[in-house]
């Protein structure tokens, strides 16, 4: 006798995948478009395009409140399609090439619309296949808790597909369309400009032509030329956001969300976003697996804080931190990697990204963070390694340097108006002259410390050009004279009595005697009260004298 089969996966794993397994609504865009990259990947293996060629097309409706994504990869065949587009959490992707491997993408929309559908067309087939979705039929059911139907009974309910209208031979293509977006979306999914900044942060795509002409082709053989392999097998495809095409990542040959100060050939000073001098290309390795991961990171000179809005754009910044890709696809957010620096603000002033490149580690099914696999492990470990001996340092460094020149600063400002008051006594002037010098002198010996690292061998070379830059803000300080103490007290055209020479004058109205005594009574007075009452013990010697001058 037959066994008889039992579905064993309840309705509520639709309610999982449809409106609880990713909580931001514009990952949709994320999920579809990873799909469109292995179809597109696919359709280049099996030469029904050049690789080049591939292009994933977005349409935001706001008008009608829809959202299509289509792509030009290898498509469905008609007699595969039902089956396909209905399996839940089920992937025939090859597992060590594709970016979406567990089947629960195609799903994700349906959270946030009336009505989902796919259509798809293979090469070579005459006909094209659709799926629909009733996503209001779903959430009835789902609501019911009269209902105990599963999952696959479900999506029989709700669906209808058809696998006869007409297609030319040629087309080969994968369209998704969410029909009638929700109310309570519709300030994020229909937002062409959120969308845009979305997913130049986290889609495949190339680089900006001038951040790649300028630091990644001049840098990424400096070190090792296995860096140049490795970008050329990045994952990258064109995407067009209602038909402006050319979505590129947001990086920048400066650091957008700095301050930084330039001075112009005629001396004028102008304010703009810190420069990208260089990138440093780095890997991460396991002794018996080899490279986990490769990546690029760029420090802010002089340890300039990267800020979440830029300060001359008043825009979100979208390259903050060092992000995480996998297939050329970011992994969580730009803090996802906060947790491996001992200190996270030690992030904020990085820009960079790390290319996981073993199989073997994977994003998690929401894609927030990485798997946890034992070969995971040994790469977060390694990471956490690399970011707190190298990176780290360099942020230590840099801040124990803007503290060097602060304190300088501060000290020849001190100087300046001590050597310029006429109310300090000589010798609490030459005890405060001595004090302040003495700051300044420690914190150039510290200083001189960190810029020495500009030539040392055994140093990293990004440490070697964080202390160049400091030895040339040094300098730069240096030759400003304002920014120093005078070298001699400045002596004002009319200088103002001391308080001897005011005592002196008493002789046109008193005797020797009698000035003496006034001098011992203000040497007490001093003494006693001068050092924790000095301005009282001013004022009230200056009052003195004027009384005894009438």
């Amino acid at each position: 006798m037959a066994e008889e089969t039992i579905d064993l996966v309840g309705k509520d794993l639709l309610e999982q995948l449809m409106f609880s397994l990713y909580p931001d609504a514009e990952t949709i865009y994320r999920e579809y478009l990873q799909n469109a990259c292995d179809s597109i990947n696919e359709a280049a293996e099996l030469g029904i395009i050049d690789k080049k060629d591939g292009h994933v097309s977005i349409n935001i409706d706001k008008f009608h409140h829809t959202i299509t994504i289509e792509d030009n990869g290898t498509g469905i065949k008609a007699n595969e399609a039902e089956m396909t587009l209905k399996y839940i959490a089920h992937s025939k992707k090859k597992k060590e090439s594709a970016a979406g491997f567990y089947g629960i993408g195609r799903l994700v929309g349906g959270g946030y619309c009336k009505q989902l559908s796919f259509f798809t067309s293979a090469q070579g087939e005459n006909v094209a296949s659709e799926m629909i979705f009733n996503m209001d039929q779903i959430r009835e059911i789902l609501e019911d808790n009269e209902d105990n139907s599963s999952a696959s009974e479900v999506i029989h309910k709700v669906t209808t597909f058809r696998n006869n209208i007409t297609a030319e031979p040629q087309d080969h293509y994968f369209k998704v369309v969410l029909k009638d977006i929700l109310p309570d979306y519709h300030d994020v999914l229909l937002d062409e400009d959120k969308i845009n900044a979305y997913l130049k942060q986290v889609a495949p795509i190339p680089y900006e032509a001038t951040f790649f002409n300028n630091l990644i082709k001049p840098n990424i053989t400096k070190d090792d030329s296995k860096y140049l392999n490795y970008y050329n097998q990045l994952n990258a495809v064109k995407v067009s956001i209602n038909n402006i095409v050319g979505l590129e990542k947001p990086y920048e040959i400066k650091f957008k969300g700095t301050e930084h100060e330039y001075t112009d050939d005629d001396g004028s000073i102008r304010k703009d976003n810190a420069p990208i001098n260089e990138i440093r290309f780095f890997s991460i390795a396991d002794p018996q697996l080899g490279d986990l991961a490769w990546g690029w990171y760029a420090y802010t000179p002089a340890g300039t804080q990267i800020k979440a809005i830029d300060p001359y754009t008043q825009e979100n910044v979208l390259t903050r931190s060092i992000r995480l890709r996998c297939h050329n696809i970011q992994v969580g957010d730009e803090n996802v990697l906060n947790k491996y620096f001992k200190q996270a603000r030690s992030h904020v002033y990085f820009n960079g990204e790390v290319f996981i490149i073993n199989q073997d580690i994977k994003p998690t099914a929401d894609r927030s963070d990485i798997a946890p696999t034992s070969v995971a492990k040994k790469f977060q470990a390694k990471l956490e390694e690399f970011f707190r001996s190298d990176l780290e340092k360099l942020y230590q460094e840099a801040n124990k340097a803007n503290k060097q020149l602060e304190n300088i600063r501060k000290a020849d400002e001190e100087i300046r108006k001590i050597e310029e008051s006429n109310d300090i006594p000589a010798e609490s002037k030459a005890t405060e002259l001595a004090k302040q010098q003495e700051i300044k002198q420690k914190s150039q010996d510290t200083l001189g410390k960190i810029i020495a690292k500009s030539n040392d061998g055994s140093q990293t070379k990004s440490m070697q050009t964080l202390a160049e830059g400091f030895k040339k803000q040094f300098e730069q300080y240096q030759n400003t004279p304002t920014n120093h103490a005078p070298s001699t007290p400045h002596t004002p055209a009319n200088p103002p009595k001391t308080l001897d020479e005011k005592i002196s004058e008493l002789t046109d109205k008193y005797n020797d005697k009698e000035v003496l005594m006034i001098k011992k009574i203000f040497q007490i007075i001093d003494n006693r009260y001068l050092k924790k009452y000095t301005q009282v013990v001013k004022s009230i010697k200056e009052s003195v004298l004027n009384d005894l001058k009438k």
